[in-house]
């Protein structure tokens, strides 16, 4: 489904670049990413999005995201705005787990190169340690099957250290 994962990876993208631990497992093909860990918290603003597994230390705090409108509606223009502070530097080898469902149906489950992620949102590697602020512009076609998505994005630095993990659930109406 290729129109639900352009909306994953824009959601994605956006909220990863924004703002931008311990040795978490690699992701492979057996596991599934929990969907809704238990320490989810709300990032401050006007967004779906929340930062996940908040009991373990994270390279990027998100300070605001805000998209609009929120929810998204497709066919419409997506706006996504939001600003964080960097730890660290984030370096080529940086990568994203990302799991996508429509409903308990899987539609994606891939690991992205975090680098090349960022170069389409014109934030090229290196990444510097600081503040990062963070304004796009996405276009979501308007054949975005209706209902609810859920979407888990965890990101790594090549050592494995938890970049950030963050949560979404959008539901698109049928009108």
């Amino acid at each position: 489904m290729k129109i639900s994962w352009s909306l994953a990876t824009a959601l994605f993208a956006a909220t990863t670049i924004v703002a931008a631990s311990e040795l978490p497992i690699p992701f492979d093909t057996q596991s599934s990413v929990e969907l809704f860990a238990n320490t989810n918290k709300p990032i401050p603003g006007s967004s779906p999005v929340n930062i996940c597994d908040v009991d373990s230390k994270q390279v990027l705090d998100i300070k605001y995201l805000k998209i609009d409108p929120n929810p998204p509606k497709r066919g419409e223009e997506l706006y996504i705005e939001g600003e964080g502070y960097l730890s660290d530097t984030i370096t080529q080898g940086a990568f994203v787990e990302v799991e996508v469902k429509y409903g308990f149906i899987r539609l994606v489950k891939e690991t992205l190169d975090l680098c090349e992620q960022l170069e389409k949102a014109e934030k090229p590697c290196p990444l510097e340690k600081g503040v990062i602020n963070f304004a796009k512009s996405v276009e979501l076609p308007n054949e975005i099957p209706a209902g609810k998505y859920n979407v888990v994005a965890r990101a790594y630095k090549e050592d494995y250290t938890e970049i950030a993990c963050l949560t979404a659930q959008v539901e698109f109406s049928r009108s």
